[in-house]
């Protein structure tokens, strides 16, 4: 029965490795808390939830979330820089869609640690990727970037409702564009420009919908799967591409039907 499930598996995946998968884990507070194993980043959370109007940015300003790497389950490289590479294009949440028409020609800029400027418009992103900050002796890093919101005036300022920006993680030695481990996702992040709790929180589960679960690195090869649905039960799955479209199942386990 098991080997029944695993075929079924591999080939739900591998139909559905162009089409959407519509998952991604939730996590309402707290900083990005990455860690590496081997030449892969992992994430604590794909989605956070900052508010431009937080005590310490002000109304159209935040540095949360930050970078908090999760020593404990996998250090990096010290002397190395953990690094971000922008990704997709900057949204705006209208109360009923996510759209990349913006009210009033709002920007997002996140500062890097050499203070070079990363910018998330409708039209897409900056195409350098941004420092986040140099690993310690010990592995680990905990820094927090600047992140501001800009109108079409050029000006400190954003139409009340959600942005949602993207950012792929990965790691490089220092003063090099090229990585040495990377993240096989992307994080996405939603920012709270004057909403309401509960508007808010509609953005955010909307949100949950926008991104393809399903995400191949070509460095590695590797397919991975955070969540679906076959034969009755849900399963997270890694696979590794072997060329001409075909993919063979290096781990699978069980998971429950509903998230956390």
């Amino acid at each position: 029965m098991y080997k029944k499930i695993l075929i079924g598996l591999v080939t739900v995946v591998t139909s559905w490795f162009f089409s959407s998968v519509n998952a991604v884990e939730h996590h309402h507070e707290g900083d990005i808390q990455p860690w590496k194993v081997g030449a892969e980043i992992f994430v604590n959370s794909n989605l956070f939830e900052p508010d431009f109007g937080d005590i310490g940015g002000g109304l159209y300003a935040t540095d949360e979330p930050g970078f908090d790497v999760y020593i404990e389950k996998g250090a990096f490289t010290p002397g190395n820089w953990l690094r971000f590479q922008p990704t997709g294009k900057l949204l705006f949440w209208n109360g009923i869609e996510w759209s990349s028409v913006m009210p009033n020609g709002e920007r997002i800029e996140i500062t890097d640690a050499l203070d070079n400027i990363i910018s998330y418009r409708a039209d897409g992103t900056s195409t350098i990727p941004g420092v986040i900050g140099e690993i310690g002796s010990d592995g680990g890093l905990h820094d927090h970037l600047e992140m501001s919101i800009f109108n079409a005036s050029n000006t400190l300022g954003g139409s009340t409702g959600a942005y949602r920006i993207e950012l792929k993680l990965f790691e490089s030695k220092a003063n090099s564009d090229t990585s040495v481990a990377i993240a096989a996702s992307p994080i996405a992040i939603v920012f709270n420009r004057g909403l309401a709790q509960d508007k808010f929180e509609l953005a955010v589960s909307a949100a949950e919908d926008l991104k393809d679960n399903s995400v191949f690195v070509a460095e590695t090869g590797m397919l991975t799967i955070q969540r679906v649905k076959a034969l009755g039960s849900y399963y997270q799955a890694k696979l590794k591409h072997l060329g001409d479209n075909k993919f063979e199942l290096i781990d699978v386990k069980e998971i429950p039907a509903t998230k956390e």
